[in-house]
């Protein structure tokens, strides 16, 4: 996938940060069952588009430029995995971890791409560059400090320890490709620390 459809790409992965603010507002158990249904609709068109030649044409050529070579050969798109992995995330953590690791997720995720892409020359693992994985630390350092902010307008938990704990651990979920998505592995090993790190 070259640069500029990966930033196309990117810039729908920041629009996902829909899914954490909808979540401080929208009960906990709602916006699970919402998420659910979205991605059981999603993954109901993934398998028309695996098996019907006709509508797989229409859907590439509404959606071709943003999906990588296996989405296009019929496989299920990362939006679908996205959905599924945030209704799991909302359901196994606190609101304020979810929207954390969900947060982190977004930002994290598209600048370890898009800075790995274009400027990283230092391979780590996987095919990451440390320059990727460093953007991805720094931006959700970043996005830890209105989340912060958010936490004192709400009377939430998060602390900045926890939530550098979390940024570090999302980062290492984008770097270690381990046979899960990365839009699973991500919240959900973030999510998991922040639980461990930040009390209740």
């Amino acid at each position: 996938m070259g640069y500029a459809r990966e930033i196309l790409r990117k810039s729908v992965h920041f629009g996902s940060l829909i899914l954490p603010a909808a979540a401080i507002f929208v009960p906990r158990m709602e916006m699970v069952l919402i998420l659910t249904a979205l991605a059981f609709g999603m993954l109901i068109v993934d398998i028309i588009r695996s098996r019907n030649k006709v509508f797989r044409k229409f859907f590439l050529g509404l959606f071709g430029k943003v999906l990588r070579g296996k989405e296009q050969d019929g496989g299920m798109t990362a939006s679908t995995v996205l959905m599924a992995s945030a209704a799991l995330t909302i359901l196994l953590f606190r609101t304020e971890i979810a929207v954390s690791a969900l947060v982190f997720l977004s930002v994290g995720d598209s600048f370890a791409a898009l800075i790995g892409k274009r400027f990283g020359k230092t391979v780590l693992v996987s095919g990451r560059t440390l320059e990727g994985s460093l953007a991805a630390l720094l931006s959700c350092l970043v996005v830890s400090m209105p989340l912060m902010q958010i936490s004192s307008a709400r009377g939430w938990a998060l602390s900045p320890a926890g939530l550098a704990a979390g940024a570090l651990a999302a980062t290492l979920a984008e770097l270690f490709e381990i046979p899960l998505d990365d839009n699973l592995r991500i919240p959900v090993l973030a999510g998991l620390v922040m639980e461990l790190v930040i009390p209740g």
